[in-house]
Order: structure tokens, then sequence, then C-alpha cells
């Protein structure tokens, strides 16, 4: 399976998403799925469809990462190359078994994608900030501060949006 799944993710156009609906469906329930999608999220050849299909796991309302594939996942964090690759991420960051011991790398990985040059990975990474400040309230003061303060200095109508519902979230 890890090397058809490898050749699926490798060759996608990054377009068409019908591939990796249909690898989805023929994978999804092989025990070794979630392992081999962690594992080639390390690699920049695979790392768009991966986080892709990741995205995709958790839209269908499945579960969260196991822990230890959580770790793993944290662990390319620095390696992420495409900013789809990262938008991924950011947006189901909720759903990783996240605990004390990812706190320093998730943060410096929310943090800096708050200045990405792409709007739609800054956005989503303020509401990183407010996933992040409920896991960690010990960082809800500066998330609150940083989410004021982006509220007030950016001026793209869908990074505002996802700011009011960090906020949101922040304030149920």
């Amino acid at each position: 399976m890890r090397d058809t799944l490898s050749g699926i993710l490798k060759s996608w156009d990054g377009k068409a998403t019908a591939p990796l609906e249909e690898a989805y469906a023929d994978y999804r329930d092989h025990p070794g799925f979630l392992v081999t999608l962690t594992e080639l999220c390390q690699t920049e050849e695979h790392q768009r469809a991966a986080t892709w299909l990741l995205k995709h796991h958790f839209d269908q309302k499945k579960g969260p990462l196991a822990r230890n594939l959580t770790e793993l996942h944290i662990k390319s964090l620095p390696v992420l190359a495409h900013w789809e690759t990262k938008l991924h991420v950011l947006q189901y960051l909720e759903h990783l078994t996240i605990t004390s011991d990812d706190k320093v790398a998730l943060c410096a990985f929310v943090d800096r994608e708050t200045s990405s040059e792409n709007k739609l990975v800054r956005a989503w990474a303020y509401y990183g900030l407010a996933t992040l400040a409920q896991r960690f309230p010990e960082h809800k003061t500066s998330a609150l501060e940083q989410l004021h303060t982006a509220q007030e200095t950016e001026s793209a109508g869908s990074i505002k949006v996802r700011i009011r519902k960090a906020l949101q979230k922040l304030a149920d």
C-alpha cells in the first residue's frame, strides 16, 4: 500500500482532487493508512497531497490523529515547503492530539505563519492562535492581544472573518 499511495501522491497535479479522493476511498480502512500519510508529510514531493488527504480524512468526521502520529507530524512542520501544505495543517490543527510537549514547535509554527505572504495561510494561522490558546490557557492573553492587533492591521476580508471566528472561539 505504501508504494502505491506514494506513487499516487507524488504524481498528483495539485489540482484535480479525484485521484486523491479515489485513493482515500481505496485505502482509508487500511491499518497503515494514517501512518503512511503522516510519514509522507516529511518529504516535499508528497507533502501537498498527504496533507490534503489528512484534511479530507478529518473533513469526513473521522477521529483525531493518534498521539504518536501527531508527534511525528509535528516534527515535519519545519520542512513544510508549499503554502498549501501549511494551510492544510493549520486547517486541521484542532484534530491533532496535542500535548504540552508540542507547545514550543506548534506555537513557533503558528506564530511564523501569521506573517505569511499568503492570505489564506495567514488567516488560518490567526485561527491557530485561538486553537492553541484553548489547549494551553497560559497563552490566551497573548493570543487575544495578537488577534486584536491583527483585527486592526489586517485589511483583507478573508483574514478579518477568520480573526472574528478565532475571537469567538476564545470567548466561548
